[in-house]
């Protein structure tokens, strides 16, 4: 659910953890400007890790997606077999 939020708002996010980092340096205040130093530290990292993650999972889809369409060439058993997988791991990713 964070991660689907993320995905969707990515592009809002971004600037969000920067300026929270930069602006740290700005306030007076050492713990503040620590806590909020870490917090766009940690905005950032989430950020960084749920769009690896997807980047990751669209390739590897895409190389399974390409070495089943070569199988399926050769026979047709591997065509329904593909079409299954992908309907599950659809399913999964929702």
């Amino acid at each position: 659910m964070l991660a689907q939020f993320l995905m969707k708002y990515w592009k809002f996010i971004l600037p969000v953890g920067i300026i929270l980092v930069i602006g740290a340096l700005f306030i007076p205040n050492q713990i503040l400007s620590r806590i909020v130093e870490i917090t766009g530290f940690a905005i950032l990292a989430i950020l960084a890790y749920v769009l690896g993650y997807k980047n990751a999972t669209e390739d590897a889809e895409k190389m399974i997606k390409s070495e089943l369409e070569k199988l399926a060439k050769q026979d047709i058993r591997y065509k329904f077999a593909s079409d299954r997988i992908f309907k599950q791991l659809k399913g999964k990713m929702k």
